[in-house]
């Protein structure tokens, strides 16, 4: 990661960045580890949201 992430928001932002950018690869705490992009659907507000998940 390039620069220190502001908020937790940030940092996932960041992480889903360098995986797309990267074939799927990301670097430094989670270099090496399997990863995957969940995308999913707010139940209540309808916003679609993608979370990285080790």
């Amino acid at each position: 990661l390039a620069a220190m992430a502001t908020s937790e928001q940030d940092f996932n932002q960041q992480i889903i960045r360098e995986f797309r950018a990267n074939e799927g690869r990301v670097g430094g705490m989670f270099e090496g580890e399997p990863l995957l992009l969940l995308h999913h659907t707010g139940a209540k507000s309808g916003a679609r949201r993608v979370s990285p998940l080790v």
